[in-house]
């Protein structure tokens, strides 16, 4: 994989859009595109501005492979008329403290809609 779809992977895991990473490195989002697409090369002093914003580390970057996250195969589990295998690798705590962040922000968006039900 290469260090663009990297960065890609992990900023479109952490939900930030090129904009918003483009934004913070001063660049246009079409110039950051291109980072992501190896287009332009990723330099090691721009890499760890990336880093930065994405908050991981450049390694975290550099060593990333699709089963870091997870590794989908066709097999026993099924959802959405696809059958899939989800197997469940290393996430670094920072990665694992945004995940459980948008969860407690889900159930609290859900416990809030569900009391407007109630009121109306």
């Amino acid at each position: 994989m290469s260090i663009g779809n990297k960065i890609k992977k992990i900023r479109e895991f952490k939900n930030l859009t090129q904009e918003h990473v483009a934004n913070k490195l001063g660049v246009s989002q079409s110039n950051y595109a291109r980072m992501e697409k190896d287009e332009i090369k990723v330099t090691d002093i721009r890499l760890k501005q990336i880093a930065e914003i994405l908050q991981v580390t450049e390694e975290d970057i550099k060593n990333l492979d699709e089963g870091t996250f997870f590794n989908i195969n066709n097999g026993s589990h099924y959802a959405s008329g696809q059958n899939y295998t989800v197997n469940n690798y290393h996430i670094s705590p920072e990665i694992q403290k945004l995940y459980d962040d948008k969860i407690r922000l889900l159930e609290e968006k859900i416990q809030r809609l569900e009391g407007n039900e109630k009121g109306n």
